[in-house]
């Protein structure tokens, strides 16, 4: 199951849970006694096994959620109307992507499209295509052991195909992981030959308890 969230570039955060998982650990035990001696000798060495054990438990109805989604701003700009085309970088993000897996064990993936941008009286950016760079995955804890999700980066020119993202395979991407954003690395192309106006494109952030 899947379900939408919208994330305005501009103004607006997103925030999405689903799916089933669950974990069990049964440990076994074992004990064995050796005794040794060396001929000759009056000493003897004994040896025994026990063990230690821990149950863990992952609630049958836990889900993998998005958490957080960024806010993009590329700030007040010139139109661009000159001999050359415009390519700007972005000013603000003020949010990782984040992704909470309390123990599923199916993977999971972030897909991501946008809408054209527009602006309050229909004019629309003509050719705009927003690239959000290569982000920095790190888990929110030090020393996570579980295998470290895969983050990816697509133009993004306003039309209805998805493209992945984040993505954490069978077993992998648990806890919490954040995919971070950075500014300058954030960046918009337009075309010169465009009105000017306030666009905003709206995000949709995708996610789905199963690896791409």
């Amino acid at each position: 199951m899947t379900r939408r969230l919208k994330v305005s570039l501009l103004s607006s955060l997103a925030i999405l849970g689903l799916g089933v998982g669950f974990a069990s650990a049964l440990p076994a035990a074992a004990a064995t006694t050796a005794t040794s001696s060396s001929s000759g000798s009056s000493s003897a060495t004994t040896t025994e096994n026990t063990t230690t054990s821990a149950d863990f438990t992952t609630d049958p109805n836990a889900a993998v959620s998005m958490d957080s989604a960024p806010n993009i701003s590329f700030g007040s700009n010139p139109a661009p109307n000159g001999k050359t085309n415009g390519s700007y970088v972005g000013v603000s993000a003020d949010n990782p992507l984040e992704v909470s897996n309390p123990g599923v064990p199916t993977g999971w993936s972030i897909q991501l499209k946008n809408t054209p941008f527009t602006d309050t009286t229909g004019d629309t950016l003509e050719g705009a295509v927003l690239s959000l760079g290569d982000s920095t995955v790190a888990a929110a804890n030090t020393g996570n052991p579980s295998a470290v999700p895969t983050a990816s980066s697509t133009p993004l020119d306003g039309g209805s195909a998805n493209q992945i993202v984040l993505s954490a395979p069978a077993k992998g991407g648990l806890g919490v992981w954040d995919a971070t954003y950075v500014p300058n690395k954030i960046s918009l192309s337009v075309p010169a030959g465009q009105l000017g106006g306030d666009y905003t494109s709206t995000l949709t952030w995708q996610l789905s308890e199963t690896p791409q």
